[in-house]
C-alpha cells in the first residue's frame, strides 16, 4: 500500500506478507498457510482504519460545503462519486471472496458469514479450484467472465482511471501518480524470476488463502488510493486560502469634501490581514502576452495597507502598475496585479463664443466637452427635451436633436470627482436649427451654362449639395426631377425618379441641335435629416 505515512503495525503486515508469498514460492509446508490468516486479519483491519479516515474526510467536505457552497460543491460532488466507485469495487472484491470460498469449501448461500472468515474455512491449502475459478488451466489465455481475476483487473482498471481523470495532469500530476501507484497492476516476477501478468502473479496456482489474503489486499490498496484522491480534491477547496489574524473594520469615505446640501457617504467593511506576515507590495511593469511582472519601488505596508504617494511634477495622464505578493497556507504565493491612472492638470480658462453655440436637426452633431480639473473620462453629460447625446472618446460626444425639438436646449456636464462624488458642473445653451437648403448641380452649373451633348450625357445626372461654407460634410439625395426642351417644333422631355438621366433623356440629348436650350425643373432633392426641397431649376445650352 503507497499514499500516506503506514503505522509500525501496517509495516510489520507488510512485511510478514512479502516473507510468505516467497516462501509460498518455494513449496513451504502448508502449515506456514495459517500464517496468511493473521496477515489477512491485519489488512482487514488497516483496510477499516482507512475506511473511517476516509469518512473523516468526507465529514470535513460537509463542514465546509456548510460555510462557503459555492467553492466547496464541485469538489464535494466529485468526492462523492470517488466514495461511491470506490464502496462498489470494496463490494465487489468482497463478493469475490465469498464466492472463491464457496466455490472451494462447498458452502452454499444460507452458510452463516462468520463460515467466510478465513480463520474458520478448511481447505486453506486448496490449489486447484481457486486456480480454475480465477484463472483457468492455460495461464497464457486466463479466462473470462464474472469473479475472475482477468474481470477484477480490468474492474480495477476502470476504477483507476476514474479516479485520475478527475485531475488535470498539467497541475495535479502528483495525485494522478499517487492513484495509479496505489493501483497498480503491473507484471509480478514469478519464481524462476520471470515476469508474469498481473492476474497470473497474483492468483495463478496459488492456495486459498493466498488468493483471499491477495484480494484483501486489494482492498486495502483501493481505500488508499480513495484516501489519496478524496485529500487532492479537499486540497483544490482550502489551498487557495491566505492565514489571517486580524479582521478590522475600515471606512472607505466616498469624499472627504461634502458640500453644503449634499450627502456624506461612506463604505465600512470587514478587512482581513495578518500581523505576523506582511504582503509584500511593489510598484513596477506587467507584461500583458506574458504576464510577467518586472519590479520597481516597493510600497510601505502597515496592517495590510499600502500606501502609495508620489509628486506631480508633469501634466496629462499618468498610469501606474504593481502587484500585491500574498502567500497561501500551502506556502506558495499568489500574485495579485493592479493598475490604474491619474490626471495632473493646471487650472485652465475656457473661452466659447456661445453665439455659436447651434445643434441641427436630425443629424448627428459632434461636440466636445470637458472640465477644468477633471479628467475627460471622469465627466457625463445629458442634453434636455427629449434628445440625445453619447459619449464617443474621451472629451468627444455625439448630440442627436429630433425632428421635433424646440429652438433651445440645455447640455448639462456631471463630474465624479477624485472622491468618487459627482457634481454637476454648469449647463450650455445651444440653439437648434435645420439643415440649410441644399442646391442643385449638373457639372458645376447650378443655373444657367453650356454643354455640347456629349458633355452633357457624361454628367450622367443632377447632384444635390450643401453650400462650400457650411461646416458639416453631409450628403443629398435627388429624389426626382423634370427635363424639358423643343425638338423639331415639339415640347418633349421625360420624369426621373431619382439623380440619373432616363434613357429616353439621354436619348432626347443625344438628338438636340446646338443652341437648344434644355431645362431641368422640378428638381426635390432629401436632405441628411430626411427633410425635402425643392431646388431652383438649371438651364442648359447645348453647345
Amino acid at each position: 500500500m503507497s499514499g500516506g505515512k503506514e503505522t509500525p503495525r501496517q509495516r510489520m503486515i507488510g512485511m510478514m506478507y512479502l516473507v510468505l508469498t516467497a516462501l509460498l514460492a518455494l513449496n513451504v509446508s502448508k502449515d506456514l498457510l495459517n500464517a496468511f490468516v493473521i496477515i489477512n486479519d491485519g489488512l482487514n483491519e488497516s483496510t477499516q482504519t482507512q475506511h473511517s479516515k476516509n469518512l473523516s474526510l468526507m465529514d470535513q467536505f460537509k463542514a465546509q460545503m456548510a460555510v462557503d457552497a459555492r467553492k466547496t460543491q464541485p469538489f464535494y460532488e466529485l468526492a462523492l462519486s470517488v466514495e461511491a466507485s470506490s464502496q462498489e469495487m470494496i463490494d465487489y472484491v468482497e463478493s469475490m471472496k465469498r464466492h472463491l470460498i464457496a466455490q472451494t469449501v462447498g458452502y452454499d448461500e444460507l452458510t452463516h458469514d462468520s463460515m467466510y472468515l478465513l480463520r474458520n474455512v478448511d481447505k486453506k491449502d486448496d490449489y486447484d479450484t481457486p486456480t480454475n475459478l480465477l484463472i483457468g488451466s492455460e495461464p497464457a489465455f486466463p479466462k473470462e467472465g464474472d469473479f475472475t481475476a482477468l474481470d477484477l483487473k480490468h474492474r480495477l482498471n476502470a476504477h483507476r482511471d476514474q479516479l485520475s481523470q478527475l485531475f488535470d495532469p498539467t497541475r495535479e500530476a502528483e495525485a494522478i501518480e499517487k492513484i495509479q501507484s496505489d493501483i497498480a497492476l503491473n507484471e509480478l516476477p514469478n519464481a524462476e524470476g520471470k515476469l508474469e501478468p498481473w492476474e497470473v502473479g497474483n492468483f495463478y496456482h496459488l492456495p486459498l488463502a493466498a488468493c483471499i489474503t491477495n484480494l484483501t489486499k486489494i482492498q486495502a490498496d483501493i481505500r488508499t488510493a480513495e484516501s489519496d484522491a478524496l485529500k487532492s480534491l479537499y486540497d483544490n477547496v482550502s489551498v487557495n486560502d491566505f492565514k489571517f489574524d486580524t479582521i478590522a473594520a475600515r471606512v472607505v469615505p466616498k469624499s472627504n469634501y461634502v458640500l453644503l446640501g449634499e450627502n456624506y457617504q461612506a463604505e465600512v467593511l470587514l478587512a482581513a490581514y495578518s500581523t505576523t506576515e506582511q504582503p509584500n507590495m511593489m510598484l513596477g511593469t506587467r507584461d500583458a502576452n506574458t504576464e510577467s511582472f518586472s519590479p520597481g519601488d516597493s510600497i510601505p505596508v502597515e496592517n495590510g495597507l499600502g500606501m502609495i504617494s508620489t509628486k506631480s511634477t508633469k501634466e496629462g495622464f499618468h498610469t501606474y502598475q504593481g502587484v500585491v505578493a500574498l502567500k497561501r497556507n500551502d506556502g506558495s504565493v499568489k500574485h495579485f496585479p493592479f493598475e490604474s491612472e491619474y490626471l495632473v492638470a493646471k487650472p485652465s480658462l475656457t473661452v466659447a463664443p456661445t453665439k455659436m453655440n447651434v445643434l441641427y436637426k436630425g443629424i448627428v452633431n459632434p461636440v466636445k466637452i470637458s472640465a477644468p480639473g477633471v479628467a475627460n473620462e471622469n465627466i457625463t453629460a445629458s442634453i434636455t427635451g427629449g434628445n440625445s447625446i453619447k459619449k464617443i472618446a474621451n472629451g468627444m460626444y455625439e448630440v442627436s436633436v429630433s425632428k421635433t425639438s424646440g429652438m433651445d436646449v440645455e447640455v448639462i456636464v456631471t463630474a465624479t470627482l477624485e472622491d468618487g462624488t459627482k457634481r454637476e458642473m454648469g449647463r450650455e445653451p445651444f440653439r437648434v436649427k435645420r439643415l440649410p437648403k441644399p442646391y442643385a448641380e449638373i457639372g458645376d452649373i447650378s443655373t444657367t451654362g453650356r454643354y455640347s451633348n456629349n458633355e452633357l450625357l457624361a454628367r450622367q445626372g443632377i447632384k444635390a449639395m450643401y453650400a462650400p461654407d457650411f461646416e458639416f460634410q453631409l450628403k443629398c439625395s435627388i429624389v426626382e426631377f423634370e427635363m424639358t426642351t423643343r425638338y423639331q417644333g415639339n415640347v418633349v422631355g421625360d420624369l426621373a425618379k431619382n439623380a440619373y438621366f432616363t434613357p429616353k433623356m439621354i436619348e432626347i440629348i443625344k438628338a438636340l441641335p446646338s443652341g437648344t436650350e434644355v431645362v431641368f425643373k422640378n428638381i426635390r432633392a432629401k436632405g441628411d435629416d430626411d427633410v425635402r426641397h425643392d431646388l431652383s431649376p438649371i438651364v442648359i445650352t447645348i453647345k
